[in-house]
């Protein structure tokens, strides 16, 4: 047995190495009996103050630790329920919530040029080139300089103007009318096209079609764009390229440094050098930072001088030293622990500690055999990893993301260690079965960061391997699990794959993946593209929606639950009106599973929403339903609606009563489906008008004679 003194430490691959970085609930219906998951034991509870002593070396094994953290794993009627990862809260990307963009220009410091009127011969003002040509490209000296902030402050202007205009965020892979407007929904659409030079050129093609239709929609559009396009958009739509400029750094940090005094550090000489040149999401992160410190009751002024101190202090090896140095010494132990805590960051010590294990292990390397009671324990281990930014008692990274950088730079600088580094993270979800919710989904957020360093391909092969239910399918793809260890390793793929989707730089390969599920047999990548588009829906219900369309075909139990839950959220999320244009796409081609279960969802978000309608969005939807809809599918939807309609005010159950009437046409054949479906209804009520119900199935009665054609 080799010592590690003994193993070759560029097992890692990198002394070579060019120097170049809420749980959603899910229902719990009755279903056939779960595809049981005989080869993965549930998690061993080590009863306390027991050491097996065993003779096993890794970590873990004969150490008394509380393995059922009650953050990890509970007991629910004797069944046993993992933790499980929650889709990441998007804070600003996607659909614009109102109440958000008012916070946000009341914290929002303007720049020169972006709102108000121009005068003197200065050129136009970002607002009033969105005035008068409904189009903005927006672009910035720094790739980081406020650009989106900026956007959805002049949406929020907008608005001040049309209050019903909807200010949301697109993912635009191209520009088509049909993907990025919504007929009687008036819009700010912004885009974001900093990372997607590969867009560029066919949208700058599309540009001119799209704007046309601005007006007929009364929307507008916002594209954020590269500096060095510019010039060529410029050329091709003159006088819509406004240059967003950097607003006075020193307002910036006042707005934004919560607890400290604006007064007390206006004339300070090393933070207003500091600032001088830094853009709006630099000063920010730099106030977040002094807001942290004095939020841990540190006294305002020290905290400022310690960040400003840990933003200039340069003294000290710098990692690459570090490392270099930990391999020429044979440390692998030490470097195995630093890759564990980066991407365990936060994590109990032993999930640290038994992680570095594991990649000791990839890496042909074992720990020398010791009697259990000599052994070390955990806490002792992770001391050795004296790391300057790293602290053992929390298990975090000082100052915050440095964590991300260590790993980030790991993989960027050691590109022989990312074969095994995959295999380590993909298998660790099936090794280590209690980590926390947070700890699942700071695994899942360090994938992503990768991700984004290197390419979508990465959180795409990792997902798919926790989806996997181990043991296997039938020939037909059709077998899914929903074991409590199968959720759990679906968890962490399922916030992988919602951080990534919506990422400027992967997403468009991430986006058309889950598309690729959606459409396919393979009911675990169904079922996983399923959740991931509840978790995108409420920001982005267009992708979501056009992926749960296809998954709305499938036959698994499973997967249609799932897809029920996440339409249903979506539709209550939007509003009836919205969601009834989202969804009118859902009529194309569509399969009697997918006609039932948007029967369900738009029944269900009927009698949540009793908001008031558009007539003509609605009229529309009930034309394709009557077109399309079975009798047995018609029934629930039209019966729900007409329950809503009887638990409003009188003015407004005529109103609702109204889309029905117009989506006739006055066509025999349509009155009759409508009197079918509303005359059948389970529970029909005595017809007497003073029950709420029957007086609404009177009003439609009388509606219909009025435009049937025999009866005119």
């Amino acid at each position: 047995m080799k010592t590690l003194e003994e193993h070759d430490v560029d097992a890692f691959g990198m002394l070579d190495s060019p120097a170049p970085e809420q749980d959603r609930l899910q229902p719990e219906p009755v279903l056939p009996e779960p595809v049981a998951e005989p080869a993965e034991p549930e998690p061993r509870q080590v009863p306390p103050l027991s050491i097996d002593g065993n003779g096993n070396d890794t970590a873990l094994r004969d150490i008394n630790k509380p393995r059922f953290d009650i953050g990890a794993l509970v007991l629910t009627d004797g069944l046993l329920q993992l933790a499980r990862a929650s889709s990441e809260k998007r804070s600003g990307r996607g659909l614009q919530d109102r109440d958000a963009l008012v916070h946000l220009a009341d914290r929002y410091v303007e720049p020169p040029g972006l709102l108000g009127l121009s005068s003197g011969g200065q050129p136009k003002t970002a607002i009033e080139i969105l005035r008068d040509r409904r189009v903005l490209l927006l672009t910035a000296e720094a790739h980081d300089g406020g650009q989106f902030a900026a956007c959805m402050r002049l949406g929020h202007e907008l608005r001040k103007g049309h209050p019903d205009l909807v200010v949301r965020e697109e993912l635009i892979d191209e520009l088509r009318v049909a993907d990025l407007l919504v007929d009687h929904e008036p819009a700010v659409v912004i885009g974001d096209l900093r990372d997607a030079h590969d867009k560029l050129q066919s949208v700058r093609r599309g540009l001119v079609e799209f704007v046309e239709e601005l007006e007929r929609h009364l929307s507008y559009l916002i594209l954020i764009i590269p500096s060095d396009q510019a010039r060529r958009f410029e050329d091709f739509l003159p006088g819509r390229v406004h240059h967003l400029s950097r607003p006075t750094p020193l307002k910036v940090f006042a707005r934004h440094a919560i607890g400290l005094d604006s007064e007390s550090f206006a004339h300070d000489s090393v933070l207003t050098d500091r600032l001088r040149n830094l853009w709006p999401p630099e000063v920010k992160e730099l106030a977040d930072a002094v807001s942290d410190r004095i939020g841990q009751d540190e006294d305002p002024a020290h905290a400022l001088q310690e960040v400003l101190r840990s933003q200039r202090d340069e003294q000290g090896p710098s990692l690459r030293e570090l490392v270099r140095k930990r391999q020429d010494s044979g440390d692998i132990e030490w470097l195995a622990l630093l890759l564990a805590a980066t991407l365990l960051e936060g994590a109990e010590t032993w999930h640290i500690v038994d992680a570095a294990d594991r990649l000791l292990a990839l890496n042909g390397a074992q720990r020398k055999k010791t009697v259990p009671l000599l052994r070390p324990s955990p806490y002792t281990r992770l001391l050795a990893l004296d790391y300057e930014s790293f602290n053992c008692d929390d298990r975090k990274f000082q100052p915050r993301g440095t964590g991300t950088s260590v790993l980030r730079f790991f993989w960027r600088e050691h590109r022989d260690l990312r074969k095994t580094l995959k295999r380590w993270i993909g298998e660790l979800p099936r090794q280590i079965s209690d980590l926390t919710r947070e700890e699942l989904e700071r695994l899942a957020d360090r994938c992503a960061e990768l991700a984004g360093e290197d390419s979508a391909e990465v959180a795409l092969e990792l997902a798919e391997g926790w989806a996997a239910t181990k043991s296997g399918t039938d020939s037909d793809g059709d077998r899914t699990s929903d074991h409590p260890t199968a959720r759990y390793r679906r968890s962490i793929a399922v916030r992988l794959l919602t951080t990534t989707a919506t990422d400027p730089a992967v997403g468009t390969r991430i986006r058309q993946k889950l598309l690729e599920w959606s459409k396919g047999a393979n009911s675990d990548l169904q079922l996983l593209t399923a959740e991931v588009c509840a978790g995108i829906g409420e920001s982005f219900p267009r992708i979501a929606l056009t992926r749960l369309k296809h998954l709305a075909n499938s036959e698994n139990p499973h997967v249609r639950i799932a897809v029920l839950e996440a339409t249903r959220q979506i539709g209550t999320d939007l509003g009836v009106s919205s969601f009834l244009r989202y969804v009118s796409e859902w009529f194309d081609n569509a399969a009697p599973a997918r006609l039932s279960l948007l029967a369900d969802s738009v029944a269900t978000v009927l009698m949540k929403d009793k908001e008031d309608v558009d007539i003509e969005t609605a009229a529309a939807f009930w034309r394709q339903a009557l077109d399309t809809m079975p009798p047995e599918s018609l029934r629930p939807v039209v019966a729900s609606w007409l329950h809503v309609a009887a638990g409003a005010s009188p003015a407004q159950r005529d109103l609702m009563v109204e889309p029905l009437v117009l989506a006739t046409e006055s066509k025999t054949q349509r009155i009759a489906q409508i009197l079918y479906a509303s005359r059948s209804a389970p529970n029909q009520p005595d017809p007497a008008e003073s029950d709420p119900l029957a007086a609404t199935l009177h009003r439609l009665s009388v509606r219909l004679d009025e435009v049937d054609p025999v009866w005119r």
